[in-house]
């Protein structure tokens, strides 16, 4: 069973989505050309491929924080943990009022 907590980015996004942002980024000669050769193969502009390898690279790292994978098991025991009220544990709540540290 999945749990989504943030809406994952598709290529339909990309589409329907007012491009008004800009990113540039320094190369070297041979990684512009490895990467122009990869857009070439895939019958991409440079700017589709890179787009689209960037935002793929960003779905994979994000992907811990916005997606939970539980088994049924795991599922039941976390809806049974939320459906009970918080325990007390004795001075949190002073611990939690004394002043932070800077």
């Amino acid at each position: 069973m999945e749990v989504w907590f943030a809406q994952a980015y598709t290529s339909a996004m990309s589409t329907a989505a007012l491009k008004d942002e800009r990113l540039a980024v320094r190369l070297t000669k041979r990684q512009k050309q490895l990467i122009e050769r990869a857009a070439q193969t895939g019958d991409q502009t440079l700017t589709e491929f890179s787009v689209s390898a960037l935002v793929d690279r960003a779905e994979q790292v994000l992907a811990d924080r916005q997606r939970i994978v539980l088994s049924p098991d795991e599922w039941a025991a976390f809806n049974e943990a939320i459906d009970h009220p918080a325990r007390v544990l004795p001075g949190l709540r002073e611990f939690m009022e004394q002043p932070s540290v800077s």
